[in-house]
């Protein structure tokens, strides 16, 4: 009887073990890891933006409430046309879209979630933020995205 108990045991173990790896991967690839394709950037931003390569990335820290805020420098594979600049001026004229403007750097910024509304696309109880900073000429740029 005791062999029978220490093997129901050690298999209850091995069980939860394997269920708190798969929920960890759940939990890391839908909080932490996300994506940031250009079309979800476009859906969010208003603007089409070139493909990118990530250069550098940054994992912010990690609360226990799953806040989080991380960072990468990225490099479009083509040079942003002036149309896509131009598009982002007429963005700021306009006003109330996130997109700013200091020089030639420009940036866009949201917060959603705890009564902010989300962009299109992105689920309110995410409480999520995602800002890009480009600037005309250059290829490269950062993107800070997390959950708050």
């Amino acid at each position: 009887m005791k062999i029978i108990k220490k093997i129901f045991v050690t298999i209850g173990i091995l069980f939860a073990s394997m269920l708190l790896c798969v929920v960890g991967v759940y939990v890391y690839y839908e909080w932490f890891w996300q994506e940031w394709p250009p079309a979800r950037i476009e859906r969010i931003t208003g603007v089409r933006v070139p493909q990118y390569d990530i250069i550098e990335y940054h994992e912010g820290n990690r609360y226990f409430n799953g806040d989080f805020e991380d960072r990468f420098t990225f490099e479009f594979k083509t040079m942003p046309s002036e149309e896509m600049f131009d598009e982002i001026d007429k963005m700021i004229a306009i006003g109330n879209t996130g997109w700013k403007k200091d020089g030639n750097k420009y940036s866009f910024s949201v917060t959603w979630g705890n009564g902010f509304p989300a962009p299109k696309g992105e689920r309110e109880e995410d409480d999520g933020m995602f800002s890009i900073t480009i600037t005309r000429g250059e290829t490269d740029g950062i993107i800070i995205f997390g959950a708050w």
